[in-house]
């Protein structure tokens, strides 16, 4: 039997900046949040990709719309599955994905 993978464990472990700080991806402190340009649509607006590492969360402001988790991220980033991602960072990060 296949182990089940941790969904909310992965996303509780890996604050997003540490995610995008892989992918060379820098972003500007704005008061409580972190703002830059969108690495998924490679927007121009400076102030378009938001993220709150409070809420471990992000969103982008901008063309593409889209956000989410680190996972969800990851998933964005690399083009990939919700549960290649979920591999992709466990493995990364060394993080247990497995419940």
């Amino acid at each position: 039997m296949k182990p089940k993978i941790d969904f909310t464990k992965i996303k509780n472990a890996l604050p997003i900046d540490i995610a995008l700080a892989h992918y060379g991806i820098t972003l500007k402190v704005s008061g409580p949040r972190l703002v830059g340009c969108c690495p998924i649509h490679d927007g121009t607006n400076k102030r378009a990709f938001v993220v709150s590492t409070d809420h471990r969360a992000w969103h982008c402001f901008g063309d593409c719309k889209r956000g989410g988790t680190v996972l969800d991220l990851v998933r964005a980033l690399e083009k990939c599955s919700l549960v290649e991602a979920a591999k992709i960072i466990a493995k990364r990060y060394g993080l247990g994905a497995s419940r």
